[in-house]
């Protein structure tokens, strides 16, 4: 097998092309357009695997948001890399920013003298244009033998204007990102001979708004391969990016055929990407076959939730959202506390495991009257939390325990609070305390981790999250000390009460 020729490696010129475009942009306008340039290394651990098993002859490449063009670089030194290379690599590149043009074009020259020095054909077209708005993305039509790489851009659209919604609107579904019309549009187009692979944040994996997304790409493609970067900060490090991020490889055939595994990989970051271990999951463990159709990364090791079968429903648990809208209840809500008002609490009265208030917030009362009782809730034990958390929180979740203690009959909870009552009863503090702490703790937050995309838990996944027996709930609260615990005491307690009771399980 003959080497590139002289003169370096095709991907070391397009990282160094990407990093010099990289500063002469500045950061602000990097994060403006969403696109941030793959390090060397991921680029071709990405390439590898895609091309691993493809045999063809004649190999068509997708970049459909090429910046340097560091992916399709990638792919082919992995295809000219083979023992079997393909006598012919057609390549494709979309890349709407103009000023990235003359460097693709270089790129796709220097390509061409690599693959004419080992006898294979190479042929381009650079296309300076919105890839989703392209006729090949529009109409949908799979192209033989097709591999797609892609690093694509990711913001958020606006599903009513903007114009790449509209067109596709089969994989739209609330506010949608537009890496994930990426992932449905060339998910499309893929045949099936033809392979497919995205490095992109994990978002999509789960949640209504990729839910269209999901569906789309699952009528279209076989899930194969997985690999999880742990680390938020280390897989783009260059860039700064703080996503968790995941690399997909799919086959172009609708459905898996049964008994057929998906191969997994998870490392921290980039340096120790080389030594992840493989493993073959059952695909059935990792796409579930249900409506949601949402894609898990399985845990490492056993898995307590595989024997837990309750949720909170089981134990006449209900999850709410708060319901003090501030704009529609600006009416109600008072800076003042007055003779017909109540607490109310905002998300910044809600740490980790402690309600405070008041905290001299500028509107921290509402009225508690007739007109507005919609508004508000029984002050009664309950479990607070708050809908958005900052993603460098440690944990998923950021909850307390509220054991009724406000004055009033009833308080509001304004709408970025979600809060876990019993409707047709009442919460014993054992059980407010329990929930909170278990839902803090790192044995739901590593589950949170392998389920959830988004670093924020909606009320869905509250609701099928799997909880154990209602005695164990209580024992984790009677653990704890009176005082806010720590995720560390929390931690303590969770694993002594579980562990306490899988022995118990074994004894008998």
């Amino acid at each position: 097998m003959n080497a590139l020729p002289v003169g370096g490696s095709l991907i070391q010129y397009a990282h160094e092309a990407g990093r010099a475009f990289v500063a002469e942009i500045g950061r602000n306008e990097q994060k403006l357009a969403g696109q941030f340039m793959t390090p060397p290394k991921i680029a071709q651990f990405m390439a590898r695997r895609l091309v691993a098993s493809v045999e063809h002859r004649h190999v068509r490449l997708l970049e459909p948001s090429a910046g340097a063009g560091i992916l399709v670089a990638a792919a082919v030194e992995a295809l000219l890399e083979k023992d079997e290379r393909p006598s012919r690599i057609e390549a494709l590149l979309y890349e709407l920013d103009p000023r990235l043009s003359r460097t693709l074009i270089d790129l796709c020259e220097r390509i061409s003298h690599a693959c004419a020095a080992v006898g294979v054909e190479f042929e381009y077209q650079t296309r300076e244009e919105d890839f989703l708005l392209s006729d090949l993305a529009i109409e949908g039509e799979a192209i033989d033998g097709l591999l797609t790489i892609a690093n694509p851009p990711f913001f958020k659209l606006n599903k009513t204007t903007d114009k790449r919604a509209g067109l596709h609107s089969y994989a739209v579904y609330g506010q949608p990102n537009v890496y994930g019309l990426f992932m449905a549009a060339t998910a499309r187009i893929t045949p099936s001979n033809g392979r497919w692979c995205f490095i992109a944040p994990r978002s999509w994996m789960n949640g209504q708004y990729f839910k269209a997304v999901r569906h789309t790409m699952l009528r279209h493609l076989s899930m194969d391969s997985l690999h999880a970067f742990e680390s938020r900060t280390n897989s783009f490090e260059e860039d700064e990016v703080l996503q968790e991020t995941v690399i997909a490889w799919a086959t172009g055939r609708a459905l898996h055929e049964s008994g057929s595994n998906i191969l997994f990989t998870r490392s921290h970051g980039t340096s120790d990407l080389d030594d992840a271990m493989v493993q073959a999951i059952p695909a059935g463990r990792i796409v579930a076959d249900d409506d949601q159709a949402t894609v898990t990364l399985p845990n490492e090791g056993s898995d307590l939730f595989d024997g837990w079968t309750a949720n909170l429903a089981t134990y006449g648990l209900k999850v709410s959202t708060g319901p003090v809208v501030a704009f529609r209840c600006r009416d109600f809500i008072r800076g003042e506390r007055g003779d017909n008002t109540v607490p109310l609490l905002w998300m910044q009265h809600v740490g980790q495991q402690k309600v405070s208030w008041p905290i001299s917030k500028k509107a921290e009362h509402v009225r508690a009257t007739a007109e507005n009782a919609w508004t508000l809730v029984p002050n009664a034990p309950m479990v607070v939390m708050r809908r958005f958390s900052p993603k460098e929180d440690k944990r998923r979740v950021t909850c307390a325990p509220y054991l009724g203690t406000l004055p009033g009959a009833v308080i509001g909870l304004e709408n970025h609070l979600n809060y876990i009552h019993r409707p047709k009863g009442r919460m014993t503090p054992w059980e407010v305390k329990g929930l909170s702490a278990l839902l803090a703790s790192s044995v739901v937050d590593a589950h949170f981790r392998a389920i959830a995309g988004s670093t924020q838990i909606n009320a869905t996944e509250l609701r099928a999250l799997p909880l154990p027996p209602l005695s164990v709930i209580e024992g984790i609260g009677r653990r704890l000390p009176d005082a806010a615990p720590s995720l560390d005491e929390i931690d303590a307690a969770v694993h002594a009460e579980l562990n306490m009771t899988t022995k118990s399980r074994s004894a008998a």
